[in-house]
């Protein structure tokens, strides 16, 4: 029997910017080109960047960074073009799931393949049980879950490398929401924010796989989509994304401290951006392209910064 269970919501604790040792933002290499809607994720020290929004459709570029050279150079492209899909590392690959395909236009698929960085080949996978975009791809507890987005649905797709099989899961209502982000800190599963029905929401919901039970925390202070997150000592980073009403594009920088259940604030983004991705390595978090506008207009505004913040005395 799966279950689920569903905590008090506290009031939402936001302190002023003074309260946490401010870092510090720096500029690192430039993709090679820009793009918005991309998926990035670091393995083995380097640090993937793949997909996104292209000016007609999206694109199956993936470029890596390596640090040892400082810049970013190309590795084997995707199977397909896609934008708002999931990306994810368990087991020695790299999944790619969901999201917009070249081939399919506006629709999300449900296709899934896999990267062997050391033979530079991908293969396919099995897909998932449906359709899902703008949705988040994390591996946690060796099995990879595939969260809320585009789907119309709750359910929480469950994938296990070892069997090659899929399981869905149920999810409370308004798991579903598009542009979430997403860390896992200690096992648990943290979805943050995201939107329903044309609205950003400052839900936080964190998911333990051990014994399938969701709960909610504290509310972000204010409502957000298509921002990214990233974990770093102990604290969840949240970068930009879109406000309330999805018309406003954010550059503040929030603070989840775990262990206190509290937001904070941190120095904000140099610019404006949505629909960026967040990977850390070597105790700093980077913030990969993105854009200054959302929705329709991502693909015209998408950029290829890589910003690079670093805490106070690192």
């Amino acid at each position: 029997m799966r279950h689920w269970f569903v905590s008090g919501v506290a009031a939402a604790l936001f302190l002023p910017a003074a309260a946490l040792a401010e870092g510090q933002w720096s500029d690192g290499p430039r993709l090679q080109d820009p793009r918005s809607g991309l998926a990035a994720i670091e393995y083995e020290g380097r640090i993937y960047a793949a997909g996104g929004a292209g000016l007609t459709q999206p694109r199956e570029e993936v470029e890596v960074l390596d640090l040892t050279l400082g810049e970013w150079r190309d590795t084997t492209a995707l199977p397909a073009g896609l934008e708002r899909f999931g990306l994810a590392a368990i087991g020695g690959r790299i999944y790619a799931a969901g999201g917009y395909a070249a081939r399919e236009g506006v629709r999300p698929i449900a296709d899934m393949w896999s990267f062997d960085p050391a033979a530079g080949i991908w293969a396919r996978e099995p897909a998932m049980p449906g359709p899902k975009a703008s949705f988040q791809l994390v591996a946690a507890h060796d099995r990879l879950f595939a969260i809320g987005g585009e789907t119309g649905a709750n359910e929480t797709y469950v994938f296990d490398p070892e069997d090659q099989s899929w399981e869905t899961l149920e999810a409370p209502e308004g798991i579903a929401r598009r542009g979430a982000a997403s860390v896992v800190a200690d096992g648990l599963i943290y979805l943050i924010g995201g939107a329903r029905e044309g609205a950003a929401s400052t839900r936080v919901d964190v998911y333990d796989p051990e014994d399938d039970s969701w709960s909610q925390l504290t509310d972000l202070p204010t409502p957000r989509a298509g921002h990214a997150a990233a974990i770093l000592n102990g604290r969840i980073h949240v970068f930009g994304g879109r406000g309330a009403d999805l018309s406003q594009t954010l550059n503040d920088h929030l603070v989840y401290d775990i262990a206190g259940d509290r937001w904070d604030t941190a120095e904000g983004l140099p610019a404006p951006r949505t629909d960026a991705s967040a990977a850390v390595i070597d105790g700093q978090i980077f913030l990969i392209g993105g854009g200054a506008g959302g929705g329709f207009f991502a693909p015209f505004t998408a950029v290829d910064e890589t910003d690079i913040y670093s805490e106070a005395g690192e």
